[in-house]
């Protein structure tokens, strides 16, 4: 009868550190969900206005004939037809990442009904142990005590070990964005040089695939930095740099968009790219550090109740 509650304390532990991370993430969700609206209503904006300076200039209206005038209607055009690319592309990776801190935040909200009643029958497990202990009352209290502390344990072992998972689907996908910025940059060395119609496709078409995966890394950067909001870190390792996490994709598009022919500009993407790189790695670094004193520290406590149980 004993082992069973101690074994029932122990999950409805994990069940209630798992109700924290839920609040926890949920808290991050929220203010994330308030950023990204106001990210999303600026990008639409200036989507707008890049839209309409565009249709500005391909209309004859007094502008458009100054520049023409001065022989750089075209290149005014061609800048401002990639300006407003750019900011198509930023508020398009903008409406998905809102649209996915919403679904995230609905699926907790959901997970959280789920484990409404968790609390109180906790403190019923817990009476019931104090009562079959209550020959040594000190001795039920230690091992309801224990028997807590070991189901946060293993609780936030799997939290930071989802964390971890997160992370490193970030860095698969950093690898595969800088792959083909490599080869975009190769082929547009090759294109340089005189390689012609074949060497420019093969470089846009890496770009196209450069583009595409930086939206999705935008979208698992933002799923990253939430698992790493509920991870309970020690002074000792200091605070994970996430700061850019959620503008990846504007300083990714600024640097690619601005011109697909100029080296330079998929050489500043590619720095986009290893600084969100360097940002992660060290993220995960802390987070092994994490993991190691918590097994640790549980394989210390179920030393301690062993031997506590042993002894009743």
């Amino acid at each position: 009868m004993l082992e069973e509650l101690r074994k029932e304390l122990a999950e409805l532990s994990g069940k209630l550190e798992r109700l924290r991370k839920i609040d926890s993430m949920l808290k991050s969700l929220g203010e994330e969900e308030r950023e990204l609206r106001e990210r999303e209503r600026e990008l639409r904006t200036a989507f707008s206005k890049e839209s309409a300076d565009v249709e500005r200039l391909e209309k004859t209206t007094l502008t458009s004939i100054l520049y023409t005038i001065l022989g750089k209607k075209d290149e005014k055009l061609d800048a401002e037809q990639r300006e407003a690319a750019a900011a198509r592309l930023k508020y398009d990776a903008a409406v998905r990442q809102l649209d996915d801190c919403r679904a995230r935040i609905d699926a907790l909200r959901a997970e959280k009904e789920t484990l409404s009643g968790v609390s109180r029958r906790y403190n019923e497990v817990f009476s019931q142990i104090r009562s079959e202990l209550k020959h040594d009352p000190d001795c039920g209290d230690r091992v309801c005590e224990l028997e807590r502390r070991l189901g946060e344990a293993v609780s936030q072992l799997r939290e930071v070990d989802e964390a971890v998972s997160a992370g490193g689907a970030c860095m698969r996908q950093i690898d595969m964005i800088d792959e083909k910025l490599g080869r975009a940059q190769g082929w547009g060395t090759w294109d340089m040089l005189g390689g012609g119609l074949i060497s420019d496709l093969a470089k846009h078409s890496n770009l196209d695939e450069a583009q595409a995966g930086a939206e999705y890394l935008q979208t698992l950067l933002s799923r990253f930095r939430t698992e790493l909001a509920d991870v309970r870190i020690s002074a000792q390792t200091g605070q994970v740099n996430v700061e850019g996490f959620l503008r990846f994709a504007d300083y990714f598009f600024d640097g690619l968009i601005a011109d697909w022919t100029v080296l330079s500009r998929i050489h500043k993407s590619r720095e986009s790219v290893s600084r969100v790189r360097s940002q992660v790695s060290d993220a995960l670094s802390r987070l092994r550090f994490i993991r190691a004193a918590r097994e640790n520290e549980k394989a210390a406590l179920e030393k301690e109740l062993a031997a506590l149980v042993r002894g009743v």
